[in-house]
């Protein structure tokens, strides 16, 4: 769909290995950079080592396409399978900037939620930048709650900043 106050559709994927360059690019870019906790530049062998955790976990890692461009990345890492925290999940996402507040973060964010309760997780947690408003504001209308804040745990650059801890009952 396209129009005035539209969005074009998106579509998702899994993670491929040939798709860990982009992924590896996305992590690299700035706009994404700032808000994670990668410490750029993050060699590809750390993105190829994060695909296979992902994996050992069961994780759902997927490409946001818009056609066939990749804009973004989504994802939730199980906790461990063998553990008390088994039916949690931990969920990240990163998109382009040139594509933030055009509703595709929120449609992300929907479609990782759906397939989060699908794969019978009762939990998904994440840490946000307290800087990153626009993402505390999505994930709060998607239903996350503040739950704590973990004073000047983040740095980037020659800052630190808090980190927010959020969840959601599923």
């Amino acid at each position: 769909m396209t129009g005035a106050g539209m969005i074009d559709e998106i579509t998702f994927r899994e993670v491929t290995d040939n798709d860990l360059e982009a992924m590896n690019l996305l992590v690299n870019n700035e706009d994404i950079a700032r808000y994670l906790d990668l410490i750029p530049p993050v060699p590809m062998s750390k993105t190829i080592d994060f695909r296979q955790f992902a994996a050992s976990r069961g994780a759902m890692w997927w490409c946001i396409l818009k056609g066939n461009d990749i804009i973004g990345s989504a994802g939730i890492v199980p906790e461990d399978s063998e553990g008390k925290m088994s039916h949690v999940g931990v969920f990240f996402i990163y998109i382009l900037k040139e594509y933030w507040g055009l509703g595709y973060g929120d449609l992300a964010v929907d479609y990782a939620l759906a397939r989060a309760e699908c794969a019978g997780l009762r939990r998904v947690e994440c840490i946000v930048s307290a800087e990153n408003r626009r993402a505390i504001s999505l994930y709060e209308q998607k239903g996350f709650s503040i739950e704590g804040v973990k004073r000047k745990a983040f740095f980037y650059g020659e800052e630190y900043s808090d980190v927010v801890v959020m969840g959601k009952i599923l």
